[in-house]
């Protein structure tokens, strides 16, 4: 069997968010089972050609949409066929993936739409031997329309949608630039979307599966509350809907051979966790390295839960505990964290990414805060708990189905799943109820570092649900 498997970002090349490390690891594991596998995203002007041994592929080629030429050129990994890379600059000449310090790009409604075309050319041209076409997310939703409507392709179309609050809504002109079908497509169970087009709904009509990331969240996505106008589009075809909780790779987000670290450690070595957290504390200026640190990592945005974060200021500037936010996302947010970096002694804010100080921050964290309001699936969580971390988090999506709260566990010993704290109300009180008993917790050292050692051995790999994947592309 071999898939070809389409991303607009890929970890190591481009990285924006979890779509990234996903996109790495998923098809690595799916190597290691024996199925073949190629990929394909963007060749950004982001991404370093020269460090990753980019190299043209000697194949290039003009498709013309609207009395439009658009030129593609194919590149691959001098090292590898079946890593490949498309360049055009409309997609690609951009100083970021989607969007600037002004926005989102006005056009990347045809910057999607032209990887689309160019990645069914690409299989096409270079004669590739596929079975399943595996899409990820909006930016690349309108290649299952073209295989159905316009190109008739044989091949099965998987969808997996990993955060549909991100859908790729743009003007209806686009259905004359992409020159798509308008009796084919422009219908409620085609693109047509409030007399607009939308990519990701395109994708779900149009594929032939469609998986998310996280069982809970595919039960979610079906309701009003959480299905983002498209909840209708998605009961309608729940038939082809599934939840698949991600993996993390064991190997990247691994402490016993993490190079970021100041200090590796495992299980076996598990004292040297502590080496990590006083290094931290002396490093940032924090007071006292036997209190428990708490973290966040990750965007700056409402759906982050990042309003409860900021409305808790003022109580745990008084904990006696230390707090550390690595981030950045929305204006908003951006500023009110950046007025209050170097306010509060024990309260230590990082403005950007970094992920030798994510590694860092993990080594050395007891607490992982993730209060969201909504999460598909969540990949922090799973690789805090690889470092024997206690994820605190919001009742959702993928938090509900990897983080149970440590008061419902009876026997530790025979419980498979990550723990840590939660709860289900997503407001300030129960939030801080929640710190409370992570605060309790910890100060029952014996019972925390049960749980740290007992989360640094849960299986969050790809082990599982490589298997429905693969269940998946064969039914």
């Amino acid at each position: 069997m071999n898939i070809l498997f389409v991303a607009s970002e890929i970890f190591p090349y481009a990285k924006s968010g979890g779509l990234a490390d996903v996109a790495y690891s998923l098809p690595l594991e799916l190597r290691k089972e024996n199925i073949g596998v190629y990929t394909v995203m963007p060749l950004y002007n982001q991404v370093d050609r020269k460090k990753f041994s980019i190299i043209y592929s000697g194949l290039s080629f003009d498709y013309y949409l609207n009395g439009i030429r658009h030129q593609f050129d194919i590149f691959c990994k001098e090292d590898s066929q079946n890593e490949f890379f498309i360049y055009n600059p409309i997609l690609c000449d951009r100083l970021g993936l989607y969007d600037d310090e002004y926005g989102d790009f006005g056009d990347n409604g045809l910057r999607f739409g032209l990887f689309s075309y160019a990645v069914i050319e690409l299989m096409l041209r270079k004669k590739l031997k596929i079975d399943v076409i595996h899409i990820n997310d909006w930016q690349t939703s309108l290649l299952a329309l073209l295989a159905k409507t316009k190109y008739h392709l044989s091949q099965k179309i998987v969808l997996t949608i990993h955060n549909l609050a991100y859908q790729g809504v743009f003007p209806k002109s686009l259905m004359n630039e992409l020159e798509l079908d308008w009796d084919a497509c422009f219908k409620f169970s085609g693109i047509e979307y409030y007399d607009n087009v939308n990519y990701l709904k395109a994708g779900i009509n149009f594929s032939d599966k469609v998986t998310t990331v996280s069982e809970t969240y595919a039960n979610e996505i079906q309701t009003s509350a959480f299905g983002k106008d498209l909840d209708d589009v998605l009961r309608s075809n729940a038939y082809k809907l599934s939840g698949i909780v991600n993996g993390i790779s064991s190997e990247v987000f691994n402490p016993k051979t993490d190079k970021f670290l100041y200090e590796q450690f495992s299980l076996e070595s598990y004292e040297k966790k502590y080496i990590n957290k006083k290094k931290l504390i002396e490093n940032l200026n924090l007071e006292d390295s036997n209190r428990p640190i708490f973290i966040f990592i990750g965007r700056f945005t409402s759906q982050k839960g990042v309003d409860l974060l900021l409305e808790s200021i003022n109580l745990i500037r008084s904990y006696e505990a230390n707090f550390i936010f690595l981030g950045s996302g929305e204006e908003f947010y951006t500023k009110a964290f950046d007025s209050i970096k170097g306010r509060y002694k024990n309260i230590h804010i990082e403005i950007g990414y970094n992920e030798e100080f994510s590694r860092k921050l993990y080594a050395a964290a007891d607490f992982l805060l993730m209060p969201s309001t909504f999460e598909p699936c969540g990949l922090n969580q799973m690789i805090s708990m690889q470092y024997g971390v206690l994820p605190l988090v919001c009742e959702t999506g993928g938090l509900r189905d990897t983080v149970s709260d440590f008061t419902n566990i009876d026997d530790i010993d025979n419980f498979n799943s990550g723990i840590g704290i939660s709860f289900f109300e997503h407001n300030l009180f129960w939030f801080n109820h929640a710190l409370a008993k992570a605060l309790s917790l910890y100060s029952n050292k014996p019972k925390f570092e049960k749980i740290s050692k007992h989360n640094m051995g849960v299986d969050n790999s790809w082990t599982n649900s490589i298997k429905k994947y693969i269940e998946i592309y064969k039914g």
